[in-house]
């Protein structure tokens, strides 16, 4: 089991941008330490279910430090329901779909009136939702375009939320999620081990920075098409229950170059 002093430098190298975070964006602390607390009750009865015991509030509460009253309270409150973004799905399905795009190309779709059409388009992703809602949000994204014809361009192979939107901060749960729970299970030992991996350097200028990061960009966004393209063809062949999330980062500062 790793030192004390080790998990308390990750939580510090973790939570100090989850504060930036979440002072920005008004969250009290006493909203973030409930939630916390229901992550420990999760992951506890998880690893109480692993090793084949019973649960109960007693052995959570030792395994966890939390008070079995905020236990019984925490185990009443329901998850909410997280719901994939329709947005992403209409872009992703614009380039993949045989009605819609050729040799993984979106095609110019008109608005409506035909099968080839936004509006088309749009109802296969949520009947819920207007067409033009979706198109609205899209064009202000700088995701599609439209011509002088009233003809609508795919301008952006994945949509982009808006800086600050609500869309960006559910993609941020879900990839910074996905990526923590793949380096979890690689220190706790889960098999076969999870693919995560970063090229890590100090002392460059900030035009070789640039540089590199131009590099990356293109060659992530080279990997991403081809699993997307992959990904649509076995979807449309077959059903099953398994997802996967694949995605990569570039980060720089100006900090200490060692």
């Amino acid at each position: 089991m790793c030192k004390l002093h080790i998990m308390l430098d990750l939580l510090d190298r973790l939570l100090d941008p989850l504060a930036r975070l979440m002072i920005s964006r008004g969250v009290l602390f006493p909203e973030f330490a409930d939630r916390m607390k229901r992550s420990y009750l999760g992951a506890a009865t998880h690893q109480i279910t692993a090793e084949g015991h019973k649960t109960t509030d007693s052995r959570i509460s030792i395994l966890t430090g939390l008070q079995r009253r905020d236990i019984a309270r925490l185990r009443a409150i329901e998850p909410n329901e997280q719901r994939p973004n329709p947005l992403a799905r209409l872009v992703a399905l614009w380039q993949t779909h045989p009605d819609f795009s050729h040799d993984g190309k979106a095609l110019a779709l008109d608005r409506s009136g035909s099968k080839r059409s936004f509006d088309a388009l749009a109802k296969m992703v949520r009947r819920d939702v207007h067409p033009r809602t979706m198109l609205d949000s899209l064009e202000a994204a700088g995701t599609l375009g439209i011509d002088r014809n009233g003809r609508i361009h795919l301008e952006e192979t994945s949509y982009q939320p808006l800086s600050g939107s609500e869309d960006q901060i559910a993609y941020l749960a879900a990839n910074v999620g996905d990526h923590l729970c793949a380096a979890t299970d690689n220190v706790v030992g889960n098999s076969p081990p999870r693919f995560e991996r970063a090229v890590h350097y100090g002392g460059l200028t900030s035009d070789q920075i640039a540089e590199l990061d131009a590099d990356f960009r293109d060659a992530q966004m080279d990997i991403l098409k081809r699993l997307n393209q992959k990904a649509a063809k076995m979807k449309h062949s077959a059903s099953g229950s398994h997802r996967f999330r694949a995605g990569g980062y570039f980060y720089s500062n100006d900090g200490d170059p060692s």
